[in-house]
């Protein structure tokens, strides 16, 4: 009976000190590394999402910047990074373009005959 009792008490000390340690381990997350490491960043999101106070507020909230720096960027170039030509068929001047292209007879409706 006491031999089960120091054999439970030790199998509880040891998997209390690997949840310590594993807790250690991660302690130095920050929003960089979570954002360069995907993996962890979606382990530590679950941990959050599951328990919010036991995973801790430091890391969570790391999670949190890391994932909008994901989805954001790092504010680089954007979209389009030439300028959008808004009325492109106008000249500089703001004056129409002129057609290069002869409209063809075969496309130009029927005029109807004036009787």
């Amino acid at each position: 009976m006491i031999g089960q009792l120091i054999r439970l008490g030790a199998v509880a000390a040891v998997g209390a000190g690997f949840v310590f340690l594993i807790q250690q381990s991660h302690a130095d997350d920050t929003a960089e590394s979570l954002a360069a490491d995907p993996e962890r960043l979606r382990e530590v999101q679950r941990l959050c999402s599951q328990d919010w106070v036991g995973t801790g507020d430091a890391l969570c909230t790391a999670a949190s910047q890391a994932r909008r720096k994901r989805f954001m960027g790092s504010g680089g170039p954007r979209y389009t990074p030439h300028p959008v030509e808004l009325f492109p068929s106008l000249e500089e001047d703001g004056k129409p373009k002129a057609n290069e292209v002869e409209p063809d007879d075969s496309t130009m409706p029927a005029k109807p005959d004036a009787e």
